[in-house]
Parts: structure tokens; C-alpha cells; sequence
């Protein structure tokens, strides 16, 4: 009877190389954040990206390749697209005979990305094990150098022995004449001595037209202006009331405090603490023993 296909955490658990409370949590990360396992643990910090390829080659008995800063011929490139590459991970590195492509990738158990590079270039695939984030790197540059528009050409021409008897043509580069502006309309009305004075205060003055107060007591003035408010200010609600001191309170009523105060000032969302409470205790990283109903 044919054994059952063990999956790459579990072949990292019985390894020693990861905990079974880790593998849950970059499960649990992967629903989220989606790509492949491996990647998701390296994120986590788990493993690291030298330990899983050497893994990964031991356990598939595929030759390890470092991508950084290689040079692939364009019509490599192209046996691959790049939407194809991004997806996948992978990275096309060169033809051998009789008919197969050196294909790098960060996880060479994948047969879904195998098969979809050997139905784009029609040739055999023989894969290698390379960096997760240097495949990511080179795919982006290479491809974009391959995609790149092409320069316009410049063209400069010689003269034309057939315009030598033209008739000679005279520009004049000064500057046209800017029109004055047209004078003003006249007036319907003729002005006001008092309030088209051009010599008129800006301000307003307290004139007394009839005599009738003392032009030495001085007139009432406007109430000061409010002073600003701080929108970032938390305004008590026991206003007159004497404050306590931050010692004074419980653990759980400090910490609910804060949590309002940081979504008050758009640290966190309204839900995202509860979603992160709910992914560390479903992965086993956090005990929620105090529960309060």
C-alpha cells in the first residue's frame, strides 16, 4: 500500500526544525496573508531562508542555485511570462539539451508551478532550489529590464544641397508689444466724499456723530475670541471633580483605556486587536484563562 505524500510542515515538524504550536500559527498567518507555507514561516520568523533550502534540497534531492545578481538571456526569460514567473515564484535560468529549462524556485514540491512552466515553454523542467526572497528580487528586475520600452531614435539630418538657392528668409525673435489696458468705464454714480476716500482708515473708528458722549471714554470693543481647541485633547466628562491617580485604577480598566485612547487616535482599527487577539489564541500562542463573560 503506497504511503500517504507527507506536506512540508509536517516533514519540519518531525525534522525538529519547527514546533507544532509554529506550524499551527504560520497556517493560521498563511489564510491570511496567502503563498506558500514555506514563505509564510520564514515571514514569522520560524526558519530561516538558508535552513529551509537546505531542507527543501535534502529532502528532494534538488541542487541548490543562488540567483542574486545572475544574468538570464532574454529569449530564457521569455519561455516564461512574467505574470507566470510573479505567481509562482519562479525564475528561468537557462536551456540545456535535449530540450529542458533550469527552473529556479523557492519550493521544488510544487508541481502545480512545475507543470505550468513546462505548458508555457514546452520543454522539460528541471528545477533548483533558490532563495525565496532573492527569487522575488531577480524576477522583478530582470523582468522589468526585459519589458522595458524602447528608446526613441534620434535622427539628425544633413542639409539639403537642394535648398541651396532657396530665398533666404529674415525672423525676428523681440518680443511683441504688450497692449495697455483700457482705460476705466466712468462711473454711474459720483463718489461718496466719506466713503471713497482713498485716504480713509482701513479700520473702523468710533466717530460720534451728534456730540452727544464723551469722545475721551473709550467705545466697547468686540468679546475676545474663544481660544483654540485641541482636537487631540480627551475633554473630561467630571469636569470640577478631582482626578485620580493612574495608580489608583485596575489592571483591566487601564488597559481598556488604552485601547480606546490608540483607536481614538487611529492606531488601530476598531476590530483589529480582536481579530489578532483571536488568530494568537487560536494558534495556541496566547491563553485566554481570564475570559470575562
Amino acid at each position: 500500500m503506497q504511503q500517504p505524500i507527507k506536506r512540508l510542515g509536517e516533514l519540519l515538524v518531525e525534522g525538529g526544525l519547527i514546533t507544532p504550536a509554529q506550524l499551527q500559527s504560520a497556517i493560521t498567518h498563511q489564510k491570511i496573508a496567502r503563498g506558500r507555507l514555506g514563505s509564510n514561516l520564514v515571514a514569522l520568523g520560524y526558519i530561516s531562508e538558508e535552513v529551509l533550502m537546505d531542507f527543501l534540497s535534502h529532502q528532494t534531492g534538488v541542487p541548490q542555485m543562488d540567483v542574486r545578481n545572475i544574468e538570464v538571456p532574454p529569449q530564457v526569460l521569455k519561455l516564461v511570462p512574467h505574470r507566470l514567473a510573479d505567481q509562482f515564484t519562479v525564475l528561468p535560468i537557462t536551456t540545456q539539451e535535449p530540450k529542458s529549462l533550469v527552473l529556479a524556485m523557492s519550493d521544488p514540491s510544487d508541481l502545480n508551478a512545475i507543470d505550468s512552466a513546462r505548458f508555457a515553454s514546452g520543454l522539460h523542467v528541471q528545477p533548483v532550489v533558490a532563495s525565496h526572497s532573492a527569487l522575488k528580487k531577480a524576477i522583478s528586475d530582470l523582468y522589468r529590464r526585459l519589458e522595458a520600452p524602447v528608446e526613441a531614435l534620434t535622427v539628425e539630418l544633413g542639409n539639403d544641397p537642394s535648398q541651396d538657392d532657396a530665398l533666404p528668409v529674415t525672423f525676428s525673435l523681440s518680443p511683441l508689444p504688450v497692449p495697455a489696458p483700457p482705460p476705466p468705464a466712468p462711473l454711474a454714480f459720483p463718489k461718496d466724499p466719506f466713503f471713497d476716500n482713498p485716504t480713509a482708515p482701513t479700520q473702523p473708528v468710533n466717530i460720534d456723530p451728534f456730540g452727544l458722549f464723551d469722545p475721551t471714554v473709550p467705545s466697547r470693543t468686540a468679546p475676545p475670541a474663544a481660544p483654540p481647541v485641541n482636537p487631540d485633547l480627551v475633554h473630561s466628562r467630571t469636569i470640577g471633580l478631582t482626578v485620580r491617580r493612574l495608580e489608583s485604577y485596575q489592571t483591566r480598566s487601564l488597559v481598556l483605556g488604552l485601547i480606546r485612547l490608540f483607536q481614538r487616535r487611529g492606531v488601530i482599527g476598531e476590530d483589529e486587536l480582536q481579530r489578532l487577539l483571536a488568530n494568537l489564541i487560536e494558534s495556541g500562542e496566547l491563553k485566554d484563562d481570564d475570559r470575562v463573560g
